[in-house]
């Protein structure tokens, strides 16, 4: 699957987007939603109301003291709602045109940025619910590394994994961000998204975003779709009930990726082309470094200024996936920023714009209770005029 764009970013209001200059325009098609991505957009956008209106149709028909007419009422009227939203489908954003920002570092400044894999604020591996306790541990080590810029992975929103919660937001009421984007890479049929996203601090705003996205190594249709959520339900069936068999062996789960593109201002007026992706470790003989890794770095020729891409690239530094992302990155001037840290599958690219000045992974105490499965990489960086 090749390269798509969509304008649509989400967003929180106490932290908008601030007026100034745009990104540089991708040569590559907008995204267009399928019927899966639809459905999930509107059931969670707009299709509130289907509650509503399914009680009344089974109120209606219980006042008849027939059970089965309230519950046949409730069934069409659900249906009648969900068919009514769908058609009516997520409105289509006015995009307006702005002038490409300007590459010229200002000032010298410092910036800290984190790149972090969020786990959907469900916290460590294993876990499950993003609660508002783990939430709140989750915000507390973010803001125990003072970031200037956060690049952030496994944003929830209304996933039934994450409580239906949003990640992003829950996030942004406890950090009080200067900016606070994410973008979507994977919408499930009932409404649930998820994908990266930025946030930034100490008066670091943003002033456009998009989401670079790069479909499934074996199609987004929904069919595809339906088998690869049959085959995770009947894995988890499986383990639960002792069986052994598995009954899609040669389905793998569904993994769109991509990353969030955005344009940063800093309080000096420098601008910052600033990426956070989250891409798939090769499968199924798919070299997913060529197939989602170089598409999204192809796109940074595309503005000379500086740029920071972290990502959760899930591959580490002793495998020839590295050493082809690593030739990739140096061919459009960027470069690992944490080449003597422990290896993760987490990583920072900058340009030559910025001096790397510390990088360390963060561990999180033993004592301490997880708050993802992923630890935090935190780079700082002297950017110089």
């Amino acid at each position: 699957m090749a390269l798509t764009v969509e304008p649509r970013a989400h967003g929180v209001r106490r932290a908008p987007r601030a007026r100034g200059a745009a990104l540089a325009p991708v040569p590559a098609p907008r995204h267009r939603p399928g019927l899966v991505e639809t459905v999930g957009t509107t059931i969670r956008d707009r299709g509130w109301w289907v509650a509503p209106v399914t009680v009344l149709g089974c109120a209606v028909g219980s006042r008849w003291g027939r059970p089965r007419v309230g519950a046949s009422l409730g069934a069409v009227s659900a249906a009648g709602a969900a068919a009514t939203v769908t058609a009516v489908g997520p409105r289509t954003p006015v995009v307006p045109v702005r002038a490409a920002a300007d590459p010229e570092v200002r000032a010298p400044e410092r910036l800290r940025v984190v790149e972090f894999n969020v786990h959907g604020g469900m916290g460590g591996s294993g876990e499950f619910l993003a609660t508002p306790a783990k939430l709140d541990r989750l915000a507390q080590a973010i803001a125990d590394l003072d970031p200037d810029v956060v690049l952030l992975q496994e944003l929830d929103r209304f996933a039934l994994r994450s409580s239906l919660s949003d990640t992003l937001c829950a996030l942004a009421r406890r950090l009080h961000p200067t900016g606070a984007v994410m973008t979507v890479n994977a919408e499930k049929i009932y409404g649930r998204q998820e994908g990266p996203g930025v946030l930034t601090f100490h008066g670091i705003v943003l002033t456009d975003a998009r989401t670079l996205r790069i479909g499934d190594a074996f199609g987004d249709d929904w069919a595809r779709r339906a088998r690869s959520a049959l085959a995770a339900w009947a894995d988890v069936a499986g383990s639960r009930w002792g069986l052994r068999r598995r009954w899609f062996p040669t389905t793998t789960e569904h993994q769109p990726r991509g990353a969030t593109d955005t344009m940063a201002v800093t309080p000096q007026g420098t601008a910052i082309r600033i990426l956070s992706g989250h891409f798939s470790s090769p499968h199924d003989g798919v070299d997913e470094v060529a197939r989602q890794v170089a598409p999204v770095l192809d796109t940074v020729r595309l503005w000379p200024g500086p740029t920071i891409l972290g990502a959760d690239f899930n591959t580490q530094r002793d495998s020839a996936e590295y050493a082809g992302e690593t030739r990739l990155a140096a061919a459009v001037g960027l470069s690992d920023a944490g080449t003597g840290t422990r290896s993760t599958s987490d990583r920072v690219l900058v340009s030559d714009h910025f001096l790397v000045r510390d990088a360390r992974v963060v561990d999180r105490p033993q004592a301490e209770r997880a708050v993802s499965d992923h630890s935090p990489v935190v780079v700082d960086l002297e950017l110089r005029p």
